[in-house]
């Protein structure tokens, strides 16, 4: 399980460690790599950034020049958003992704400042993907 700490970072399933913001890119790299393989990509506005898929959860880690790890997404792999997710991604004890998302918002009420939800398109019915930030975007 992917157990979420807004604010702070993420715990990886397997005890392979914790990915935690302002952590420079070779120690989050090597944390992640203990669990899945790790691939460099780029995206816009971050300085590096870097992929992994792991249980039908891609994530995406990214940091800023002098700020190291600050943006954490994971999301649904696949095109079946109408069915929970294998591996759960957790926080105050309720699966995001294993449960239908209007459940998870009247459960959970509003996500922390530096979390962010996205909904389903259309016919789905579970939360599509999270993103944590270090601090509030």
């Amino acid at each position: 399980m992917f157990e979420l700490l807004p604010g702070t970072g993420i715990v990886l399933p397997r005890n392979a460690g914790t990915l935690s913001f302002r952590m420079a890119e070779r120690p989050a790299q090597w944390t992640l790599a203990t669990l899945c393989d790790v691939r460099k990509t780029w995206v816009c506005g971050l300085d590096w950034s870097f992929t992994a898929e792991y249980g039908g959860v891609a994530l995406l880690i990214g940091g800023e020049p002098g700020r190291g790890m600050d943006c954490i997404v994971l999301e649904r792999i696949g095109d079946a958003p109408s069915t929970s997710a294998t591996m759960p991604v957790v926080w105050n004890d309720v699966d995001l992704f294993g449960y239908p998302h209007q459940e998870v918002r009247h459960a959970l009420g509003e996500p922390p400042a530096g979390m962010r939800l996205t909904h389903p398109a259309e016919h789905g019915v579970h939360v599509q993907s999270v993103r944590l930030n270090a601090t509030a975007s």
